[in-house]
């Protein structure tokens, strides 16, 4: 039996964690289209903090429940389409006007994607945004014919995504990491160089990196000053893909890094690329994601909180979002 209430974490002010409170609230009702999921488990990504500030590309009126990604199972449905959807467990990405930081959530029936038994809730809560994006970024570089990559935050957990992913399909990959303690650990995944930004020659390391393992495309995950690093270190003619801003600071390049060496910077946003791609496309990564995930795909899991110990949880990702990801279980 559906509740009428639910309990929820909703954001009340844009002031990041400090806005968010639990309360009780009307639970919602699927129109044609929609399904009603009840959540299991939610995930936590930097776009979420960003939201949280205000400063994401999605802006709800408050208050809103925050939260774009998750893994529930589906209870009720607002049309035929999405009764055939009923009872089955789900992973699901949202950005309508219910998020999944809640008991209950309403999603577009053509937005959810069937987990496979083997894959646990705390996997199924981070199947698209990470894995996805990740998968998407490395699907423009194999159709571009580049023969490597370069990446920054190649320590988190979409970075190390990135890292295998390369070396599953036979691609060099250039890593930045801020700390030299970070080094091994993404050689052994497959990573073909990783450069530290703190080192005093970084710059000319990172060139040299590229020119050695023939990186041609650049994923950025930081902007600000970043960015026009990134993009003279590769070859001329070479793109570089703005996907995350976790310097909170605007892309900065160089006039003549970009007139001289028909060099370019884009922006990269998930919800863009599925809405260019297609339902079809999204279906097919995301069979290709399942199938991977015990090799390429894992997410490494820190802790889990409750509902109540949402706040303290997503305190604790912001201040060391390189120590691993949390996950929010609703049930």
């Amino acid at each position: 039996m559906i509740p009428s209430t639910m309990r929820a974490i909703q954001l009340e002010s844009f002031d990041g964690t400090e806005g968010l409170f639990v309360r009780e609230v009307a639970t919602p009702q699927p129109q044609a289209g929609q399904v009603l999921v009840k959540m299991h488990t939610a995930a936590v990504n930097p776009s979420d903090l960003m939201f949280l500030r205000g400063r994401y590309g999605v802006r709800r009126p408050l208050p809103t429940i925050p939260g774009f990604e998750g893994c529930g199972t589906v209870v009720a449905a607002g049309s035929v389409l999405g009764k055939l959807w009923v009872g089955r467990r789900i992973a699901l990405a949202t950005q309508g006007n219910f998020g999944t930081w809640a008991e209950y959530t309403i999603v577009n029936d053509k937005e959810v994607f069937p987990l496979r038994k083997s894959i646990s809730d705390e996997q199924g809560a981070m199947m698209l945004v990470n894995p996805l994006t990740a998968w998407a970024l490395m699907d423009r570089a194999v159709r571009d014919r580049h023969r490597g990559v370069l990446l920054n935050a190649a320590n988190s957990a979409l970075g190390r995504m990135i890292v295998r992913i390369a070396a599953a399909r036979g691609l060099t990959s250039v890593a930045i990491v801020r700390q030299a303690s970070q080094v091994d650990a993404l050689k052994a995944l497959g990573a073909s160089a990783v450069v530290v930004s703190s080192a005093d020659d970084f710059a000319d390391q990172l060139a040299d990196a590229c020119r050695t393992h023939h990186a041609g495309i650049g994923f950025d995950a930081i902007a600000g000053t970043m960015t026009g690093t990134l993009l003279k270190a590769l070859p001329g003619g070479a793109r570089v893909l703005v996907y995350g801003a976790l310097s909170l600071e605007s892309t900065q390049v160089d006039v003549g890094t970009l007139l001289f060496g028909n060099r370019a910077v884009e922006g990269f946003w998930l919800t863009e690329w599925i809405r260019r791609h297609g339902t079809m496309r999204v279906v097919r990564a995301m069979i290709d994601i399942q199938g991977a995930l015990a090799h390429t795909m894992t997410t490494e899991v820190l802790a889990t909180y409750t509902l109540d110990q949402a706040a303290t949880g997503i305190r604790a990702y912001q201040d060391n979002m390189g120590a691993g990801k949390i996950v929010l279980r609703m049930a």
